[in-house]
């Protein structure tokens, strides 16, 4: 869903405090404090909208200072990533005794578990990523590595994701679904891909392995492709390997992959109550409505017409038993 914090409406006076607010809001609570003039002469502007299991934000404000201090790191409990991306402006990043300089076009890695402070000496805009520990451990099993590392706008893949965001940002207010879950896609796998290049050399456990498929999984469910072919190539190992990692799950493979897709198509039933069941299917990667049925009978001995049914009929809790 699509917010925007309009910082501009409130009178002059109370302007900062609001600001500080949204921010405790939208991200976790941090200190912020301007420079070089009093709160009355502070400017800022902030949106946001949920793209799946991540949060992308933009923040514009006049110069300031953002602290994350070791009181506000013991307020939230399970703390989430930010990868900030300097879109304009410059700012000094500093955190693990890290400092570091971003220029427009770079981006960081920071942990809101750990105190950090950020400064902007000017004007600024910073498209903003919020991941859970769980989202970004599915896109590289050590993220703490790459706290105050500077990902570079030079570097071709850097730049290409700072690109991509940056122009998901000027159209987020106009995002709808299905393009949200293929946009959250494309930015994970880009994200994923620049951290895998630089992760540091190490054996990844066959735990860890499977949680980054699993979670490939889910940002790919819309496409009919997704399957052990597709996934073997992605993660550069054999579809025996990938079959081998679901050996010990309660599911295999093909089970874990359309127990999501019938799980995603029942939570957009009930987001949108008139939308097509035709268009659920080839959203959710179902070859067509008739594939949908079959699965979704198989995990919830209804049909979607009939779950439907049930839920314009009693409430949009309504939960029909698992098959499984």
């Amino acid at each position: 869903m699509y917010q925007s914090f309009p910082v501009a409406a409130v009178p002059e006076r109370e302007r900062f405090r609001y600001f500080q607010s949204v921010v405790d809001t939208v991200f976790c609570p941090m200190q912020v404090q301007p420079q070089g003039g009093s709160d009355a002469s502070f400017r800022g502007c902030v949106e946001a909208t949920d793209l799946g299991s991540v949060r992308l934000a933009r923040v514009a404000t006049s110069a300031c200072i953002v602290q994350r201090l070791l009181g506000d790191v013991a307020r939230l409990a399970d703390a989430p990533y930010l990868v900030k991306f300097q879109l304009k402006g410059e700012s000094i990043w500093s955190q693990r005794n890290r400092e570091i300089h971003l220029k427009s076009g770079d981006f960081v890695v920071a942990s809101m578990a750990e105190p950090y402070s950020l400064k902007f000496c000017s004007d600024f805009e910073m498209p903003v990523l919020a991941l859970t520990p769980r989202a970004m451990r599915a896109l590289t099993p050590n993220p703490d590595q790459f706290l105050g590392v500077r990902m570079a706008a030079d570097d071709a893949d850097c730049g290409l994701l700072s690109s991509f965001v940056a122009q998901v940002v000027a159209r987020m207010s106009r995002l709808r679904e299905p393009m949200i879950s293929r946009v959250e896609a494309n930015i994970l796998d880009l994200l994923g891909g620049v951290l895998g290049a630089r992760a540091a050399t190490g054996v990844v456990s066959t735990t860890q392995q499977l949680g980054q498929i699993k979670g490939y999984i889910e940002r790919h469910l819309h496409d009919r492709r997704l399957g052990p072919g597709l996934i073997a190539a992605a993660f550069k190992i054999s579809t025996r390997g990938v079959h081998s990692l679901f050996e010990t799950e309660p599911k295999s493979l093909g089970r874990h992959i359309s127990s999501l897709r019938v799980e995603s198509s029942r939570r957009m039933m009930l987001e949108d109550r008139k939308r097509s069941l035709t268009d659920i299917a080839l959203d959710c990667g179902f070859y067509d409505l008739s594939h949908m049925s079959r699965c979704f009978r198989n995990q919830y001995r209804v049909t979607p017409r009939e779950y439907r049914a049930m839920v314009d009929a009693e409430s949009p809790s309504a939960m029909p038993p698992s098959g499984n």
